[in-house]
């Protein structure tokens, strides 16, 4: 079937920077590769993944990303977004500028704004072509500390193949990245009604592939240190780690993760179970179940604890045209308030005593070449 050609094949590319997919130009020198989306959605009781009770709200986004070889040891990447999010203008964002030198597959140096190698989908965000639902899962890719798309620094990768056509990626990187945190009156950059703070950080990943086409294990995670502005020569430190495994097969898809964030002040535990199944090489199914809590550094009042907890269970149908286009539609279950939120426009009671159970109907098409 297409689908395991499709994504073994993007996987390859965006994890080790492969030019084998895209528009080659300038005699295989020059690739272009594009993604686009989308959705739209309509809840009841609260506002989740960009969608009300008016139908009306809609994300839309493209991306472009251009790899360039201009020897046999060089790639460059450069990678930038447009993107409107729900009653917001259109933006422009540069998610990737990095250079890479391949001194054999078993090391390569990468520096500038590179990819974040940690979770299983954090180096293909923008790519909905690879992912069974509109949207990622909220507790691990959302508005978090933990949903960090890249950074600004030095990185090593590779693959090592090993006995028994076992196969281990490994990375390790260093540098800088912008931590979301939750906006304060102190906050110096705001960006969606979230605190966007600059963090020293070092981290690393481990993915092991095995005999079995399409299935691994992975476990990642980083350490971050940011100043404090009320203490000269202190540092919040904070630290995620986590584990996944994913198995992409000719009809089954099953990726599961589970991310614990701990620090001084706050701590948070995150975990989703995801499979989807193809009936026809058109038509897939897709099932998820999620969970997220996070723990305060003072006490909650009871009635706003539901602010800290998530817990949700999705259902989707999607067609596929082929593996570059597809029609998705899912239905999602939520209880909580972390993610969906009442609306900020409304009752200031309604925020004082939220209601916790969500539904949303979510519509959208997403695409990549």
């Amino acid at each position: 079937m297409f689908h395991v050609r499709w994504l073994s094949l993007c996987l390859g590319v965006l994890l080790l920077a492969s030019p084998a997919f895209g528009i080659p130009l300038a005699d295989g020198k020059l690739f272009i590769h594009g993604y686009g989306h989308l959705s739209t959605g309509r809840t009841w009781e609260n506002v989740y993944l960009g969608g009300n009770d008016e139908l009306g709200l809609h994300d839309v986004g493209s991306t472009l990303l251009v790899r360039a070889l201009p020897t046999e040891h060089l790639t460059l990447n450069t990678q930038f977004s447009f993107e409107k999010a729900p009653g917001e203008e259109l933006e422009l964002e540069v998610d990737y500028a990095f250079a890479e030198w391949a001194f054999s597959d078993k090391l390569r140096l990468r520096v500038g704004r590179n990819q974040l190698p940690l979770a299983l989908y954090s180096e293909v965000y923008d790519v909905g072509t690879l992912r069974p639902f509109n949207a990622l899962p909220q507790g691990t890719y959302g508005p978090t500390a933990i949903g960090v798309e890249n950074y600004d620094g030095l990185g090593l990768t590779g693959r090592i193949n090993l006995p028994g056509e076992w196969m281990l990626e490994y990375d390790a990187y260093g540098g800088f990245l912008d931590l979301k945190e939750p906006l304060g009156q102190d906050c110096d950059d705001a960006l969606s009604d979230l605190c966007v703070v600059e963090s020293q950080m070092a981290g690393g990943r481990l993915a092991l592939w095995t005999p079995l086409e399409g299935l691994r294990f992975t476990t990642s995670g980083f350490v971050s240190r940011t100043p404090m502005e009320t203490t000269p020569g202190e540092h919040t430190v904070m630290g995620v780690l986590g584990v996944g495994a994913e198995y992409l097969g000719e009809a089954l898809w099953v990726r599961a993760e589970f991310f614990d964030l701990f620090s001084e002040e706050a701590k948070a535990r995150t975990g989703y179970l995801e499979v989807a199944y193809f009936l026809t090489p058109h038509w897939q199914v897709a099932g998820r179940v999620e969970g997220s809590r996070s723990w305060a550094p003072t006490a909650v009042p009871e009635s706003l604890l539901t602010y800290l907890r998530h817990r949700e269970a999705a259902v989707g149908v999607n067609y596929w045209f082929n593996p570059h286009l597809v029609f998705k539609v899912s239905f999602h279950n939520v209880i909580g308030n972390r993610f969906a939120m009442p609306d900020p426009t409304g009752d200031v009671a309604d925020l004082l005593n939220p209601e916790p159970h969500t539904r949303l109907v979510s519509l959208g098409s997403q695409f990549s070449f």
